[in-house]
């Protein structure tokens, strides 16, 4: 075990058990982060210039080619999505 990991559960033993929820909460949240974290990709798109859209002729979709998502919950105790919820 690195010497990070080592602090870490060195200082579990410390902690309260009424703040370990909190602490699994936020160690949830960061694996969450980084499992869904952005490629170089999706940020220079989300940070690309759209003003140019209006250029381009409005699409028309075909039947059944636009259906509606599927409904999503986040679980933070496990840091998971649980879809069709």
């Amino acid at each position: 075990m690195n010497a990070i990991k080592s602090e870490i559960v060195q200082r579990l033993e410390i902690i309260p058990d009424d703040k370990l929820r909190e602490v699994l909460n936020f160690l949830n949240y960061l694996v969450w982060q980084t499992e869904n974290s952005r490629t170089q990709e999706d940020s220079d798109w989300l940070e690309s210039d759209l003003s140019s859209l209006d250029n381009y002729e409005p699409y028309e979709w075909q039947e059944g080619e636009l259906q509606e998502g599927l409904p999503v919950k986040f679980i933070a105790e496990t840091g998971k999505i649980e879809i069709g919820v």
